[in-house]
């Protein structure tokens, strides 16, 4: 496992980053990078997807590791749903705020999310390192909507979250861009909710309104709401208006009494349209995700890039998802990459408060001459 990886390197990485199937068992894994790699800092998560600029896979292992000049650290907290404060603060506990001759600091997160606190855990975090950006994703398990893990080092954990910091020279790349427009015209309100569980919606059941809503373009999909729900939700979801833009909110999993549970808090009161995209549309925003993310480097040649992608674009592309990554890759000048179809995506540049984002893809790009 990995071999082929740690030979394609000239020497050790500072970091790698492990993007496991739940089949494939992150602890085994980062167990593995641990005893092949005892100098590198390590990052894990389980997936629902993951892929390399080579094409994507269900039950594997994709990895990321960075070689260079760089400085990072990581972390890992528990307890994510109880107290999201204290698991930030767990994950972030002894990482230095800044590293002499390396001005420029990114964070990386994973996060479970099925804790439910992912625009607050993001928030918490962007407030904790100042003005450094982030980035990262929500885990996933395959779409079974019940258990997700996150690690760092060789500690596996679920409702947790993991932060590693990274200290370079210059600046990393990052790029956002989600492809969803909204599907209804009218606007629904949530009546009422408890933390990341949207219990009614315009005073009804929010598992109710979102069948009326969908039924039509879900039977003309093929999607089967009872069969395989957390499919069908990923892509009907829910689209919060931000200026011209929209905000997307995932919901997960459907809740008894009528419930659905979203990957991040939709207090009472929060008023959304629903959402839908097309495969063209997915395609132009992840290469758009690209272009900002190699854009942001200033003219520097991308060495590789870790992509953050929302699993409901694999739904969306099927047998297009592959072609779709070669096409990121070119965008970043042919570039390798690795990244895992994620339950919520992580984005905040330096004066950015947009936070957890869903349906998007979030591209972290290195430049060359770092390596």
């Amino acid at each position: 496992m990995g071999e082929e990886m740690a030979g394609s390197l000239d020497g050790d990485p500072v970091l790698v980053v492990a993007l496991a199937s739940p089949a494939a068992g992150l602890e085994s894994v980062t167990s593995w990078i641990h005893k092949r790699f005892p100098s590198a800092q390590a990052l894990g998560s389980t997936t629902s997807g993951e892929f390399t600029h080579e094409g994507d896979g269900n039950g594997t292992v994709s990895l990321f590791a960075l070689q260079g000049d760089y400085k990072v650290y990581t972390g890992v907290g528990g307890g994510l749903a109880k107290d999201p404060e204290a698991a930030v603060k767990r994950a972030l506990g002894g990482q230095p705020a800044e590293v002499h001759g390396y001005p420029h600091r990114t964070g990386i997160v994973l996060l479970d999310p099925l804790a439910g606190h992912g625009e607050e855990a993001a928030l918490l975090l962007a407030a904790a390192l100042g003005d450094a950006p982030l980035v990262g994703g929500a885990a996933g398990d395959d779409l079974a909507m019940k258990e997700t893990h996150v690690g760092a080092g060789n500690r596996v954990l679920t409702d947790g979250i993991a932060i590693g910091t990274i200290f370079s020279p210059g600046p990393l790349g990052i790029g956002v861009k989600h492809g969803h427009s909204p599907l209804t015209r009218q606007s629904f309100r949530v009546t009422r909710a408890d933390a990341g569980v949207v219990l009614e919606v315009d005073g009804r059941p929010a598992w109710d309104v979102w069948l009326e809503q969908t039924g039509k373009r879900a039977r003309e999909l093929g999607l089967d709401p009872e069969g395989q729900p957390g499919a069908y939700l990923l892509r009907f979801e829910a689209g919060l208006r931000a200026g011209p833009e929209y905000k997307v909110r995932a919901p997960l999993a459907p809740r008894p009494g009528g419930g659905i549970l979203f990957a991040t808090a939709m207090p009472e009161g929060t008023t959304f349209q629903i959402m839908e995209s097309d495969v063209s549309s997915q395609i132009d925003s992840a290469i758009e995700a690209a272009r900002r993310a190699r854009l942001a480097l200033g003219g520097a040649r991308v060495a590789g890039a870790l992509v953050f992608d929302c699993i409901c674009r694999k739904l969306i592309l099927g047998d297009e998802y592959g072609p779709m990554l070669a096409s990121v890759s070119k965008e970043l000048g042919g570039a390798p990459l690795a990244g895992f179809e994620t339950y919520g995506e992580i984005a905040m540049n330096s004066g950015d408060m947009s936070g957890f984002h869903n349906t998007t893809s979030v591209v972290l790009a290195f430049p060359a001459d770092a390596s």
